[in-house]
């Protein structure tokens, strides 16, 4: 049939899109060149960090994609801020732990209280309260897991959000998996830790780097997804 699947909404597809590479994306499938969204996540004439995918900016420092002014300035004027990280990855990247959901009674790395210097840091009452709608309709749920930090990235309780939702399974950063390491056995065995939250269709693993996995997960989301949100 040449029709194609409705468009997944932009919260759903907002995890996969940020997990794109800015530069060096592989010929998409012909079901993903016919059928994906249309959503420019960032304009052409701007630039991504090659970390997250939030567009880089000097203007609103803790918001994301943000640089030092003169760091953006000197990769601007040399043509090299396609290879450049923003602010918050060149930190994660050095070995700082920089979590994206605080406790308000924690403080920023800055000093500044939760909440008090850009959008790049929310509560758990906040994000709660974003995803508990999620129980309301059918959707399908993407839930990304840091594979190199399975443990702290795999939410427990999920299914107080979504309630009885299907879950995909996304592991990301495969890249940063030790060499040798087989990809079937690391998903096998992730479908094993999920066991306790149950309703989890399916298992993909992803780099954002390398782009592999990138277009069986976005095929699997159109399949699975059965006129749910």
């Amino acid at each position: 049939q040449d029709s194609c699947p409705a468009p997944l909404p932009f919260m759903i597809l907002l995890p996969l899109l940020l997990a794109l590479p800015p530069l060096g994306l592989r010929r998409p499938a012909p079901l993903a060149r016919r059928c994906a969204p249309q959503v420019a996540l960032v304009p052409r004439n701007r630039v991504a960090c090659y970390g997250c995918g939030a567009e880089l900016q000097a203007d609103v420092a803790g918001s994301p994609g943000y640089m030092e002014p003169e760091r953006y300035e000197m990769k601007r004027k040399r043509r090299q801020l396609r290879e450049t990280l923003c602010d918050r990855c060149r930190r994660l990247s050095s070995g700082e732990i920089l979590p994206a959901v605080v406790e308000g009674r924690l403080k920023r790395p800055s000093g500044a209280a939760v909440g008090e210097e850009g959008r790049g840091i929310t509560t758990p009452e906040a994000l709660r309260g974003v995803l508990l709608p999620l129980r309301e309709r059918p959707a399908l749920i993407a839930l990304l897991v840091d594979l190199t930090d399975v443990a702290g990235t795999l939410l427990p309780r999920v299914r107080e959000l979504v309630g009885g939702n299907p879950i995909l399974l996304i592991g990301t950063k495969l890249d940063l998996l030790p060499r040798g390491t087989e990809p079937e056995r690391v998903a096998d065995w992730l479908r094993g830790a999920a066991r306790k939250i149950g309703g989890v269709v399916d298992v993909h693993l992803v780099s954002s780097k390398s782009g592999d996995g990138l277009q069986a997960a976005a095929r699997a989301l159109l399949a699975e997804r059965r006129g749910r949100d």
